[in-house]
């Protein structure tokens, strides 16, 4: 079984290497590759078997540590979908790994280093798609990575929760439907089918089918969901998404439906651009469901009257002070610069900018914690 499992890792690493993906993985979080075979009939008929490929994220520790599987959305062509790589969600791995979470993100076949090998997920086109095909192929998906979650070391397997964005959002309300064994709560982000903001922005294919599927699960599912949808979502816009979500109670499900303002050009995307405010929800409504692990970075309070500046002395980065300060001066506002004390540091900018700037740090340094030097122009360290 080890053999097999590393034969299969170095396959993966081949492969992507051969697309030219950027394979370094981030070994403070033990991430590993994985593939399992999965078996799945098409729109017009046809079965076939693949393998899918699965992403995993550990926290520090022996565990048992609970499980999230996140599912990823469906980009409208199948170039895109081809060259939409591994999806591993970086920033919010890094949340929910902070919660102490063993992180599951399996890229759907036909998507990534599978782009070509089969679109199981197609499920037609305008008002005649019937999205209960495609969605049922990424449950059977889901529902796999949700076995592999159980069997991996150290994790609790009565303790799953599921996360999806888009396509994977709907994905999570249908797997969640199924009530599987060990899955406790759910979250929905922007969950739906057959939206193209080009054509016609905020309305679905076919809405009325999206309706009635959601109706359908409403009256099975038991466990708690929370879905989060945005005012400007160009893909499900609000007047459908209310509608799902009545519907989706009315049948007895417990659902807690969360309409955020305006987000960007395209709420859509809350998911992968606007970490900074999903996950105080998140971590509001987890709490709720007993996971009271803070994922959530405060940001420090300034340590020292004096700025950042290109001048400044970084502790333990000697003569790369000053380029390291010139390079973080560069970004723009807010951003955050972390060091490990022992020559090694990393920065971020923007959306998650705490996050990202520890992560690059313990990327780099993954035997030395990191910690905040500086957010914005004050010195926290």
């Amino acid at each position: 079984m080890r053999r097999a499992m590393f034969a299969s890792v170095v396959f993966m690493f081949s492969a992507l290497l051969a697309r030219g993906e950027d394979v370094k993985l981030a070994t403070d979080l033990q991430e590993q590759i994985s593939q399992i075979p999965v078996t799945l009939t098409g729109l017009h008929g046809g079965t076939q078997t693949h393998d899918m490929v699965i992403t995993t994220f550990r926290p520090a520790g022996a565990g048992p540590f609970p499980v999230v599987i996140i599912s990823h959305g469906r980009a409208t062509t199948p170039a895109e979908r081809a060259a939409e790589g591994r999806f591993r969600y970086e920033v919010a791995s890094r949340y929910f790994a902070r919660k102490g979470f063993v992180v599951v993100v399996p890229t759907r076949i036909g998507y990534g280093v599978s782009g070509a090998a089969f679109d199981a997920e197609d499920s037609g086109h305008g008002s005649s798609s019937d999205p209960a095909i495609g969605v049922g192929n990424s449950t059977i998906e889901t529902l796999a990575a949700i076995d592999f979650a159980r069997a991996l070391p150290g994790v609790d397997p009565k303790r799953i929760v599921l996360v999806g964005q888009s396509m994977g959002g709907l994905t999570t309300v249908s797997t969640a439907s199924h009530n599987p064994p060990g899955v406790v709560a759910a979250i929905n982000f922007a969950g739906g089918s057959g939206g193209d903001p080009d054509s016609h922005p905020g309305v679905p294919a076919n809405p009325g089918a999206l309706d009635a599927l959601y109706t359908q699960w409403g009256k099975v599912t038991q466990l708690p969901m929370l879905w989060i949808y945005t005012q400007n979502d160009q893909f499900f816009g609000p007047r459908y998404s209310q509608q799902w979500a009545t519907d989706f109670a009315a049948g007895g499900a417990r659902v807690d439906y969360q309409l955020q303002p305006a987000f960007g050009n395209n709420g859509h995307f809350l998911f992968v651009q606007g970490s900074d405010l999903w996950t105080p929800i998140v971590e509001r409504w987890l709490a709720a469901q007993g996971f009271t692990r803070t994922g959530l970075i405060a940001r420090p309070a300034a340590t020292s009257t004096a700025p950042v500046t290109a001048d400044s002395a970084l502790p333990g980065m000697g003569d790369k002070s000053s380029e390291v300060a010139k390079r973080y001066l560069a970004l723009p506002q807010p951003r955050a610069l972390a060091i490990s004390g022992d020559g090694h540091w990393g920065e971020g900018h923007g959306d998650a900018a705490l996050g990202k700037a520890l992560g690059a740090c313990q990327r780099n340094s993954p035997n030395t914690q990191c910690r905040l030097y500086a957010v914005d122009n004050d010195v926290v360290w």
